[in-house]
């Protein structure tokens, strides 16, 4: 009898603690063969959508996690991932009071929370490569994980952060592309998205970088 009533004790502490954890998530997919392609085409430099599969950086889902006050972003490509000088992977999320960005690329991989309200970014290391996924944990800043915007890419470069020579992308969701695509895969007129350039992305990483270093050495 004793036990009986110890264990229906112990089954309601527990329905208690689970429902007391918060858990949201979001996922987003993309189709497969959608690597765009920056190239002089008629004298013109013009997005081509790739005449090579570029699977490595075809990105086909994008996805956050919420569990308590831990924050998991992942994305997945069509092949697997490369850790190369001229390909990087990005996952921005911004909520209604803070934004956080994961980046992979040559082997400086982080994971960064910002407040909106300013101060120290929270920075993490604890990414994970595996196959086709890229995933990255780090603790929530702000006090809400609903997304606002949630977006991701994979690019790769001819020469790391060069937009006037040929490089290739792929966003998701798709109209967070620098164009808008005609009805015969070609580009139209430039987008306007809103979305961070590669100078705020290459700032930003350098901030990341610079913060982890002067952890380690206090």
């Amino acid at each position: 009898m004793k036990i009986w009533k110890i264990s229906i004790i112990l089954i309601g502490v527990l329905i208690i603690i689970l429902s007391s954890t918060t858990v949201s998530a979001k996922t987003e997919t993309d189709a497969t063969g959608d690597v765009y392609h920056w190239k002089m085409v008629d004298s013109t430099w013009s997005w081509q959508k790739s005449s090579s599969p570029k699977s490595y950086i075809d990105v086909t889902e994008l996805s956050y996690t919420v569990n308590g006050n831990q924050l998991t972003l992942e994305i997945k490509v069509a092949g697997n991932i490369q850790d190369s000088e001229n390909i990087i992977y990005g996952v921005w999320l911004n909520t209604s009071d803070a934004t956080y960005y994961m980046s992979l690329h040559n082997n400086q991989n982080i994971v960064m929370g910002q407040l909106d309200a300013g101060g120290m970014p929270a920075v993490s290391t604890d990414i994970t490569v595996s196959g086709n996924t890229i995933s990255g944990n780090i603790g929530l800043v702000g006090t809400d994980e609903t997304s606002l915007k949630f977006w991701g890419y994979a690019y790769e470069y001819t020469e790391y952060g060069d937009k006037n020579q040929e490089w290739w992308g792929d966003w998701i969701p798709g109209d967070y592309a620098p164009f808008t695509i005609d009805d015969d895969g070609t580009n139209g007129q430039g987008n306007d998205n809103g979305s961070p350039g590669f100078e705020t992305v290459a700032v930003i990483t350098a901030l990341a970088i610079a913060i982890i270093i002067f952890r380690r050495r206090k």
